[in-house]
């Protein structure tokens, strides 16, 4: 079995990735769980249309698709404490997802911290897209996962590799995923979680569909690749970062 911790479904540009598409693609990888979020959230705050993707992904997928809630400020906006989003029918939500490239986030900012809160009263984890973008380099986040010492952080894509290293060692309560990530930094990775022992905070991730947008071959073929590469350098640790962490942030009971 391998855990796919960033997937994708929904609008994306000029695109609709349609829950078969997405399961099909993932199906040809390899990939048979994964947890995802709606890029629809960046066009539409309608919480029964993202209702409705979330239903049919779960009778699709038979529960192996695991969502996270794609939080934008419109939809802060609209219920401040989110109740409105999250309605369990469709499979019950694990996890929020902050972008700070598609909308502006400041990493301490009152409206991030209203996220946490909400995730610490709910006892969901917190995805924070990270990137060399300005307001959302992972280092730009360890105050706020100091601040909340007691909500599961996940960083996205781990960029820059050097500063999500460091919030890694400093923050016990943060993981990396690493879709998108370039395989030298991959190895950079798994050196130092072997030092500094947290080999048990990586997560595997594809950010599927999006590689596709950029590939001339076969979508299916390069996640096959990606997966035998990544799970060469892994090693010994493959089960865990394949199966067993995504497990274990997933079955997390809050305090």
């Amino acid at each position: 079995m391998l855990f796919d911790f960033h997937v994708h479904m929904g609008q994306y540009f000029d695109d609709y990735y349609t829950p078969p598409r997405i399961l099909r693609t993932l199906r040809l990888a390899g990939i048979t769980h994964f947890a995802y979020s709606s890029t629809s959230t960046i066009v539409t705050d309608d919480p029964i249309f993202l209702q409705e993707e979330r239903v049919a992904m779960h009778k699709l997928s038979e529960g192996r698709a695991k969502p996270i809630l794609w939080v934008t400020h419109d939809m802060l906006k609209r219920s401040p404490d989110l109740s409105l989003y999250m309605n369990d029918t469709g499979g019950k939500i694990c996890g929020m997802k902050i972008h700070g490239v598609s909308e502006k986030w400041l990493p301490n900012g009152r409206e991030l911290q209203r996220v946490f809160k909400i995730a610490q009263e709910r006892g969901l984890f917190v995805k924070l897209h990270t990137g060399e973008r300005e307001n959302c380099e992972a280092g730009m986040y360890q105050e706020i996962c100091t601040r909340f010492p007691d909500v599961r952080v996940v960083l996205a894509h781990g960029r820059p590799i050097g500063q999500a290293i460091a919030v890694l060692r400093e923050c016990p309560n943060t993981f990396v995923d690493i879709s998108f990530m370039p395989l030298c930094q991959f190895q950079q990775l798994m050196v130092a979680a072997r030092q500094d022992c947290f080999t048990d905070r990586i997560l595997f991730g594809t950010d599927t569909p999006i590689p596709g947008r950029h590939l001339k071959s076969s979508l299916p073929r390069h996640l096959r690749s990606r997966i035998s590469q990544t799970k060469r350098i892994a090693g010994k640790d493959w089960h865990k970062i394949s199966w067993e962490n995504a497990q274990n942030l997933l079955t997390f009971a809050p305090k």
